[in-house]
């Protein structure tokens, strides 16, 4: 196979279809293996905070002003 390569002269449309399988093949490997550390890196972070929304915590001030207002 490394003599068919070296040589792309001689080469078939077999050939060529394999070689551009497996570099398809080794560029999702790749791309899999990049995704799957960004996955775990990220997981790896404790930086977790609660979206409360900003509507319900003026709700909750206007009410408690409204209570003492009242």
């Amino acid at each position: 196979m490394l003599e068919i390569l070296m040589n792309p002269g001689d080469m078939t449309q077999a050939h060529w279809m394999i070689v551009g399988i497996l570099f398809l093949l080794t560029l999702g490997i790749l791309f899999f293996v990049y995704k799957t550390y960004l996955v775990i890196k990220d997981s790896t972070k404790n930086t977790y905070k609660p979206n409360i929304g900003l509507s319900r915590n003026k709700k909750s001030e206007q009410t408690a002003d409204e209570k003492v207002d009242g």
